[in-house]
């Protein structure tokens, strides 16, 4: 059965997460991993340059201390990166449909944005039941779709040093949802359980609620300390109905601020192992690399498994 190596790129405000996937049929092994400064949100067009460069240094001995055999790349950004809206949307239109109501939408609330220089796309939200519903209330038919809008500036900057190296752009994700992807796929149970999962940042919390699988709701929080990650993750684990345990993810995530998390939280927090049911090849099993927090490394092994 043939292999296929996919490089998944997790693009964040202060780092870059990179893990390299061989796909053999329903199987995946991770062959590289490691995560590098994030160079490339410079203001002046000097310091953007010389963060291009480096970016394309940093890239190159990850390419090449690791011998990466992969010929095309998925990249996670950060949901910060974008623009992200959710809207109604009827239950029977055509994704086609649904994507030129999110155009709409855009240009509805950023009126001076050109949808045209953005990549877009949709997702269907299960909507909760009201509140006060039962909790065994089953969840109403499909009528919220969140859309995501990416600048093609920042693509095309990705896409120029990626073909320098002989690399397709694959997909493009938000690192939030290629996190979805990697919780999937790693806690199978996700299917028969509630979850909160939480990607833990220096500014912002993202949220989004599983509930047996189906995606019931995304949001995210603005916070200014490690406190207002910890007490926010409580509200969530107090507030929301049903939820089970909460997962979260992110670099920016350490086992003090995880400490500090589950103190505050009545579930349980886990910190989520994107490796769990992952192969590791042998020759990074000794690596240096693997005594990093494999937490840090959701959304870019995630992305990197994402097969559309």
């Amino acid at each position: 059965m043939e292999t296929e190596n996919i490089l998944g790129l997790a693009i964040g405000e202060r780092s870059v997460q990179a893990a390299e996937i061989a796909r053999t049929g329903a199987s995946a092994a991770v062959t590289a991993i490691d995560d590098w400064e994030n160079t490339l949100l410079g203001t002046g067009e000097q310091e953007r340059i010389n963060g291009q460069r480096q970016f394309t240094e940093y890239l190159g001995a990850f390419l090449k201390v690791n011998r990466v055999k992969a010929f095309s790349a998925s990249i996670a950004l950060d949901t910060s990166f974008l623009f992200l809206h959710s809207f109604p949307c009827d239950e029977g239109a055509s994704r086609a449909d649904i994507q030129d109501d999110f155009l709409w939408e855009m240009k509805q609330l950023r009126p001076e944005t050109d949808p045209k220089q953005f990549i877009t796309d949709v997702h269907k939200i299960q909507t909760p039941p009201p509140p006060g519903s039962p909790a065994d209330t089953p969840p109403t038919q499909n009528t919220t779709c969140l859309g995501v809008a990416v600048p093609r500036a920042e693509i095309k900057v990705l896409s120029q040093i990626l073909t320098g190296f002989g690399l397709k752009i694959n997909v493009i994700d938000a690192d939030h949802f290629s996190a979805d992807i990697a919780l999937r796929v790693n806690y199978p149970d996700t299917q028969r359980r509630n979850i909160a999962l939480v990607g833990v940042k220096e500014h912002r919390v993202d949220v989004s609620i599983l509930r047996e699988g189906n995606l019931e709701s995304y949001r995210y929080h603005v916070v200014r300390s490690n406190q207002d990650i910890a007490e926010e993750i409580g509200r969530i684990a107090r507030e929301t109905r049903g939820v089970q345990s909460i997962v979260t993810y992110g670099p920016f995530l350490d086992r003090d601020l995880l400490v500090l998390i589950r103190r505050a939280s009545p579930l349980l927090v886990e910190a989520m192992n994107p490796l769990r049911h992952v192969q590791v090849s042998d020759a990074l099993r000794i690596a240096e690399h693997l005594s990093m927090p494999s937490y840090r490394f959701a959304a870019a092994v995630g992305v990197a498994l994402r097969k559309d």
